[in-house]
Protein backbone atom coordinates (compact mmCIF):
# COMPACT_ATOMS: atom_id res chain seq x y z
CA UNK A 1 0.00 0.00 0.00
CA UNK A 2 1.31 3.47 -0.91
CA UNK A 3 0.61 5.98 1.86
CA UNK A 4 -0.78 9.42 1.06
CA UNK A 5 2.16 11.77 1.35
CA UNK A 6 2.04 15.47 0.60
CA UNK A 7 5.27 17.28 1.36
CA UNK A 8 6.55 20.85 1.13
CA UNK A 9 9.34 21.19 -1.47
CA UNK A 10 11.37 24.39 -2.03
CA UNK A 11 11.11 25.67 -5.60
CA UNK A 12 14.82 25.04 -6.18
CA UNK A 13 14.25 21.32 -5.49
CA UNK A 14 11.15 20.83 -7.66
CA UNK A 15 11.49 18.30 -10.47
CA UNK A 16 9.71 17.83 -13.77
CA UNK A 17 6.83 15.42 -13.24
CA UNK A 18 6.10 16.52 -9.65
CA UNK A 19 2.35 16.79 -9.01
CA UNK A 20 0.96 19.72 -7.00
CA UNK A 21 -0.89 18.68 -3.86
CA UNK A 22 -2.19 22.23 -3.22
CA UNK A 23 -2.98 25.12 -5.58
CA UNK A 24 -0.44 27.91 -5.90
CA UNK A 25 -1.48 31.56 -5.68
CA UNK A 26 0.28 34.89 -5.92
CA UNK A 27 0.31 36.95 -2.72
CA UNK A 28 -2.60 39.04 -4.02
CA UNK A 29 -4.78 36.01 -4.66
CA UNK A 30 -4.35 35.15 -8.34
CA UNK A 31 -4.25 31.46 -9.19
CA UNK A 32 -0.91 30.34 -10.63
CA UNK A 33 -1.40 26.56 -10.87
CA UNK A 34 -4.18 24.26 -9.66
CA UNK A 35 -3.75 21.25 -7.41
CA UNK A 36 -3.16 18.09 -9.44
CA UNK A 37 -1.08 19.96 -12.04
CA UNK A 38 1.99 18.02 -13.20
CA UNK A 39 4.96 20.36 -13.32
CA UNK A 40 7.19 20.90 -16.36
CA UNK A 41 10.62 22.55 -16.39
CA UNK A 42 9.07 25.64 -17.97
CA UNK A 43 6.55 25.88 -15.12
CA UNK A 44 9.26 25.45 -12.51
CA UNK A 45 11.37 28.16 -14.17
CA UNK A 46 8.34 30.46 -14.09
CA UNK A 47 7.84 29.80 -10.37
CA UNK A 48 11.48 30.69 -9.73
CA UNK A 49 11.11 33.95 -11.67
CA UNK A 50 7.98 34.79 -9.65
CA UNK A 51 9.90 34.18 -6.38
CA UNK A 52 7.51 31.43 -5.25
CA UNK A 53 9.25 29.81 -2.28
CA UNK A 54 7.96 26.30 -2.83
CA UNK A 55 4.95 24.04 -3.25
CA UNK A 56 3.21 21.05 -1.70
CA UNK A 57 3.89 17.98 -3.85
CA UNK A 58 1.62 14.90 -3.87
CA UNK A 59 3.40 11.66 -4.77
CA UNK A 60 0.31 9.51 -5.28
CA UNK A 61 -0.14 7.83 -8.63
CA UNK A 62 -2.56 9.60 -11.01
CA UNK A 63 -5.24 6.90 -10.65
CA UNK A 64 -5.23 7.42 -6.87
CA UNK A 65 -5.90 11.15 -7.11
CA UNK A 66 -9.21 12.75 -8.03
CA UNK A 67 -8.66 16.46 -8.48
CA UNK A 68 -11.23 17.65 -11.01
CA UNK A 69 -13.81 19.13 -8.62
CA UNK A 70 -11.04 20.74 -6.54
CA UNK A 71 -9.46 22.20 -9.66
CA UNK A 72 -12.78 23.61 -10.80
CA UNK A 73 -13.31 25.26 -7.44
CA UNK A 74 -9.75 26.63 -7.37
CA UNK A 75 -10.26 28.21 -10.77
CA UNK A 76 -13.72 29.53 -9.87
CA UNK A 77 -12.51 31.11 -6.62
CA UNK A 78 -9.55 32.74 -8.36
CA UNK A 79 -11.79 34.11 -11.13
CA UNK A 80 -14.34 35.28 -8.56
CA UNK A 81 -11.59 37.00 -6.58
CA UNK A 82 -10.48 38.93 -9.67
CA UNK A 83 -14.06 39.84 -10.58
CA UNK A 84 -14.90 41.04 -7.06
CA UNK A 85 -11.74 43.10 -6.98
CA UNK A 86 -12.93 44.75 -10.18
CA UNK A 87 -16.37 45.47 -8.69
CA UNK A 88 -14.84 47.07 -5.60
CA UNK A 89 -12.28 49.08 -7.57
CA UNK A 90 -15.01 50.44 -9.85
CA UNK A 91 -16.98 51.71 -6.87
CA UNK A 92 -13.90 53.12 -5.16
CA UNK A 93 -12.83 54.98 -8.30
CA UNK A 94 -16.10 56.04 -9.92
CA UNK A 95 -19.06 54.96 -7.71
CA UNK A 96 -20.23 52.64 -10.51
CA UNK A 97 -21.32 49.02 -10.75
CA UNK A 98 -21.68 46.86 -13.86
CA UNK A 99 -24.68 44.56 -13.19
CA UNK A 100 -24.06 42.02 -15.96
CA UNK A 101 -20.65 40.74 -14.72
CA UNK A 102 -22.04 40.58 -11.18
CA UNK A 103 -25.02 38.51 -12.25
CA UNK A 104 -22.83 36.29 -14.43
CA UNK A 105 -20.49 35.57 -11.51
CA UNK A 106 -23.45 34.81 -9.23
CA UNK A 107 -24.76 32.35 -11.83
CA UNK A 108 -21.35 30.63 -12.07
CA UNK A 109 -21.08 30.24 -8.30
CA UNK A 110 -24.61 28.88 -7.96
CA UNK A 111 -24.01 26.43 -10.80
CA UNK A 112 -20.84 25.17 -9.16
CA UNK A 113 -22.45 24.74 -5.73
CA UNK A 114 -25.40 22.86 -7.21
CA UNK A 115 -23.19 20.42 -9.13
CA UNK A 116 -19.81 20.16 -7.41
CA UNK A 117 -19.89 21.24 -3.76
CA UNK A 118 -20.71 17.95 -2.00
CA UNK A 119 -17.23 17.62 -0.51
CA UNK A 120 -17.09 21.18 0.80
CA UNK A 121 -14.13 23.50 0.43
CA UNK A 122 -11.26 24.73 2.57
CA UNK A 123 -12.38 27.95 4.23
CA UNK A 124 -9.21 28.65 6.18
CA UNK A 125 -6.92 30.93 4.17
CA UNK A 126 -3.82 33.09 4.38
CA UNK A 127 -4.97 36.67 3.77
CA UNK A 128 -3.32 40.03 3.31
CA UNK A 129 -4.92 43.32 4.35
CA UNK A 130 -5.00 44.52 0.74
CA UNK A 131 -6.92 41.50 -0.54
CA UNK A 132 -8.99 40.65 2.53
CA UNK A 133 -12.31 42.12 1.38
CA UNK A 134 -12.24 40.36 -2.00
CA UNK A 135 -11.45 36.91 -0.61
CA UNK A 136 -13.94 37.41 2.21
CA UNK A 137 -16.71 38.33 -0.24
CA UNK A 138 -16.10 35.19 -2.32
CA UNK A 139 -16.09 32.92 0.73
CA UNK A 140 -19.26 34.50 2.12
CA UNK A 141 -20.98 33.96 -1.22
CA UNK A 142 -20.02 30.28 -1.38
CA UNK A 143 -21.10 29.68 2.21
CA UNK A 144 -24.37 31.57 1.73
CA UNK A 145 -25.31 29.69 -1.44
CA UNK A 146 -24.57 26.34 0.22
CA UNK A 147 -26.78 27.33 3.15
CA UNK A 148 -29.57 28.52 0.87
CA UNK A 149 -29.41 25.24 -1.00
CA UNK A 150 -29.81 23.37 2.30
CA UNK A 151 -32.89 25.50 3.02
CA UNK A 152 -34.42 24.50 -0.31
CA UNK A 153 -33.93 27.75 -2.20
CA UNK A 154 -34.73 27.72 -5.94
CA UNK A 155 -32.10 28.56 -8.55
CA UNK A 156 -33.46 32.10 -8.82
CA UNK A 157 -33.44 32.55 -5.03
CA UNK A 158 -29.86 31.27 -4.86
CA UNK A 159 -28.71 33.69 -7.55
CA UNK A 160 -30.40 36.58 -5.74
CA UNK A 161 -28.73 35.47 -2.52
CA UNK A 162 -25.34 35.18 -4.28
CA UNK A 163 -25.54 38.74 -5.61
CA UNK A 164 -26.25 40.11 -2.14
CA UNK A 165 -23.43 38.04 -0.65
CA UNK A 166 -20.87 39.13 -3.26
CA UNK A 167 -21.72 42.80 -2.69
CA UNK A 168 -22.48 42.79 1.04
CA UNK A 169 -19.39 44.90 1.80
CA UNK A 170 -19.34 47.02 -1.36
CA UNK A 171 -20.32 50.13 0.60
CA UNK A 172 -17.04 50.00 2.52
CA UNK A 173 -15.09 51.36 -0.46
CA UNK A 174 -17.55 54.12 -1.39
CA UNK A 175 -16.64 57.74 -0.77
CA UNK A 176 -20.12 58.14 0.72
CA UNK A 177 -19.22 55.89 3.66
CA UNK A 178 -17.97 58.44 6.19
CA UNK A 179 -17.72 55.72 8.83
CA UNK A 180 -17.25 52.59 6.66
CA UNK A 181 -17.85 50.09 9.47
CA UNK A 182 -21.26 51.52 10.34
CA UNK A 183 -22.27 53.18 7.05
CA UNK A 184 -21.46 50.42 4.56
CA UNK A 185 -24.79 48.50 4.68
CA UNK A 186 -26.88 51.59 3.89
CA UNK A 187 -24.37 52.98 1.38
CA UNK A 188 -24.21 49.62 -0.40
CA UNK A 189 -28.02 49.43 -0.48
CA UNK A 190 -28.33 52.93 -1.96
CA UNK A 191 -25.70 52.12 -4.58
CA UNK A 192 -27.44 48.91 -5.65
CA UNK A 193 -30.83 50.61 -5.94
CA UNK A 194 -29.41 52.72 -8.76
CA UNK A 195 -29.38 49.57 -10.92
CA UNK A 196 -32.84 48.09 -11.56
CA UNK A 197 -31.21 44.98 -13.07
CA UNK A 198 -30.03 43.99 -9.58
CA UNK A 199 -32.74 42.28 -7.49
CA UNK A 200 -34.31 44.36 -4.73
CA UNK A 201 -33.89 41.46 -2.29
CA UNK A 202 -30.14 41.41 -3.00
CA UNK A 203 -29.99 45.06 -1.98
CA UNK A 204 -31.92 44.29 1.22
CA UNK A 205 -29.40 41.53 1.98
CA UNK A 206 -26.67 44.17 1.80
CA UNK A 207 -28.71 46.54 3.99
CA UNK A 208 -29.49 43.98 6.70
CA UNK A 209 -26.38 41.80 6.98
CA UNK A 210 -25.39 43.41 10.31
CA UNK A 211 -28.85 43.18 11.87
CA UNK A 212 -29.78 40.73 14.65
CA UNK A 213 -33.04 38.98 15.49
CA UNK A 214 -33.07 40.58 18.96
CA UNK A 215 -33.02 44.08 17.47
CA UNK A 216 -29.51 45.08 18.59
CA UNK A 217 -27.96 45.16 15.12
CA UNK A 218 -27.50 48.03 12.69
CA UNK A 219 -28.26 50.19 10.73
CA UNK A 220 -32.03 49.89 11.31
CA UNK A 221 -32.30 47.72 14.43
CA UNK A 222 -34.87 45.40 12.83
CA UNK A 223 -35.89 42.33 14.78
CA UNK A 224 -37.71 39.04 14.48
CA UNK A 225 -39.40 38.43 11.13
CA UNK A 226 -38.28 41.86 9.86
CA UNK A 227 -34.77 40.40 9.60
CA UNK A 228 -35.05 38.71 6.22
CA UNK A 229 -33.93 35.11 6.03
CA UNK A 230 -31.67 35.75 3.03
CA UNK A 231 -29.94 38.54 4.97
CA UNK A 232 -29.56 36.24 7.98
CA UNK A 233 -27.85 33.65 5.80
CA UNK A 234 -25.31 36.20 4.59
CA UNK A 235 -24.90 37.57 8.13
CA UNK A 236 -24.04 34.09 9.45
CA UNK A 237 -21.59 33.45 6.59
CA UNK A 238 -20.05 36.88 7.16
CA UNK A 239 -19.61 36.29 10.90
CA UNK A 240 -18.15 32.82 10.35
CA UNK A 241 -15.62 33.85 7.71
CA UNK A 242 -14.43 36.85 9.74
CA UNK A 243 -14.01 34.62 12.81
CA UNK A 244 -12.03 31.91 11.03
CA UNK A 245 -9.91 34.13 8.78
CA UNK A 246 -9.27 37.23 10.88
CA UNK A 247 -5.70 38.32 10.20
CA UNK A 248 -3.36 37.57 13.11
CA UNK A 249 -5.66 34.96 14.67
CA UNK A 250 -5.23 31.18 14.57
CA UNK A 251 -8.85 30.07 14.85
CA UNK A 252 -10.00 26.71 13.60
CA UNK A 253 -12.98 26.03 11.33
CA UNK A 254 -14.83 23.92 13.92
CA UNK A 255 -14.38 26.70 16.47
CA UNK A 256 -16.14 28.98 14.00
CA UNK A 257 -19.10 26.62 13.96
CA UNK A 258 -19.27 26.70 17.77
CA UNK A 259 -19.07 30.50 17.64
CA UNK A 260 -22.05 30.71 15.26
CA UNK A 261 -24.09 28.22 17.31
CA UNK A 262 -23.62 30.41 20.37
CA UNK A 263 -25.57 33.18 18.61
CA UNK A 264 -28.83 31.24 18.10
CA UNK A 265 -31.93 33.27 19.06
CA UNK A 266 -29.92 36.41 19.85
CA UNK A 267 -28.38 37.08 16.44
CA UNK A 268 -29.91 34.46 14.13
CA UNK A 269 -32.90 32.15 13.89
CA UNK A 270 -32.13 28.53 14.70
CA UNK A 271 -33.32 27.31 11.27
CA UNK A 272 -30.67 29.42 9.51
CA UNK A 273 -27.89 28.35 11.88
CA UNK A 274 -28.88 24.69 11.57
CA UNK A 275 -28.77 24.88 7.76
CA UNK A 276 -25.42 26.67 7.87
CA UNK A 277 -23.86 24.10 10.21
CA UNK A 278 -25.14 21.27 8.03
CA UNK A 279 -23.62 22.94 4.97
CA UNK A 280 -20.14 23.64 6.31
CA UNK A 281 -17.34 21.08 6.05
CA UNK A 282 -14.68 22.33 8.47
CA UNK A 283 -12.00 19.86 7.35
CA UNK A 284 -12.71 18.60 3.81
CA UNK A 285 -10.74 15.68 2.42
CA UNK A 286 -7.28 16.90 1.43
CA UNK A 287 -6.96 19.41 4.29
CA UNK A 288 -3.48 19.35 5.85
CA UNK A 289 -3.54 19.58 9.64
CA UNK A 290 -1.34 19.41 12.72
CA UNK A 291 -2.67 17.28 15.57
CA UNK A 292 -2.33 17.94 19.29
CA UNK A 293 0.30 15.17 19.44
CA UNK A 294 2.45 17.15 16.99
CA UNK A 295 1.89 14.83 14.01
CA UNK A 296 1.16 16.37 10.61
CA UNK A 297 -1.22 14.63 8.25
CA UNK A 298 -3.95 14.94 5.65
CA UNK A 299 -7.70 14.45 6.09
CA UNK A 300 -8.63 11.34 4.10
CA UNK A 301 -12.15 10.65 5.35
CA UNK A 302 -14.98 12.49 7.12
CA UNK A 303 -17.63 11.21 9.51
CA UNK A 304 -21.18 12.28 8.73
CA UNK A 305 -22.52 14.18 11.72
CA UNK A 306 -19.05 14.62 13.26
CA UNK A 307 -17.20 16.85 10.80
CA UNK A 308 -14.67 18.07 13.36
CA UNK A 309 -13.44 14.49 14.04
CA UNK A 310 -12.18 13.25 10.65
CA UNK A 311 -9.75 10.48 9.77
CA UNK A 312 -6.16 11.70 9.38
CA UNK A 313 -3.32 9.95 7.57
CA UNK A 314 0.00 11.09 9.00
CA UNK A 315 2.87 12.01 6.70
CA UNK A 316 5.88 10.77 8.64
CA UNK A 317 4.70 7.28 9.61
CA UNK A 318 1.67 6.64 7.40
CA UNK A 319 -0.55 6.14 10.44
CA UNK A 320 -4.29 6.31 9.97
CA UNK A 321 -5.76 8.15 12.96
CA UNK A 322 -9.54 8.21 13.33
CA UNK A 323 -10.22 11.07 15.75
CA UNK A 324 -13.57 9.48 16.64
CA UNK A 325 -11.56 6.69 18.30
CA UNK A 326 -8.95 8.96 19.91
CA UNK A 327 -10.95 11.40 22.08
CA UNK A 328 -7.83 12.97 23.61
CA UNK A 329 -6.42 13.96 20.22
CA UNK A 330 -7.69 16.96 18.29
CA UNK A 331 -6.81 19.20 15.37
CA UNK A 332 -4.57 22.02 16.53
CA UNK A 333 -3.83 23.81 13.25
CA UNK A 334 -4.80 23.90 9.60
CA UNK A 335 -1.53 24.04 7.66
CA UNK A 336 -1.54 26.39 4.70
CA UNK A 337 1.16 26.97 2.12
CA UNK A 338 3.98 29.07 3.55
CA UNK A 339 5.04 31.76 1.12
CA UNK A 340 2.06 31.10 -1.16
CA UNK A 341 -0.82 32.92 0.47
CA UNK A 342 -4.32 32.09 -0.67
CA UNK A 343 -5.10 35.78 -0.64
Amino acid sequence: MEWIFIRWVPTSELEEGDRLGRPLYTTDGRLILSSGQVLTWRMISGLIRMNVEGAYIDNRRPNEVSTSPVNQLDVLRAAAFEAVRGFFNSVAESERLEPRPIMRLANDIVRHVLTEADGGFQMKEHRTEAAYLYAHSVNVCLLAVMTGMKLGYSDLQLKTLAIGALLHDIGRVSKHAVNPEYDHPRVGFDLMRRYPELPLLSAHVVLQHHEKVNGTGYPLGVQGEQFRQAAQIVAVANDYDHFVNEIGENRLPHEGIEYIMSKVDTHYHISVVRAFVQSVTPYPVGTMVRLSNGMVGTVVEMHKGQPSRPVIQTHDHGLRIDLMHFPTEFIEEVILEPGAAAV
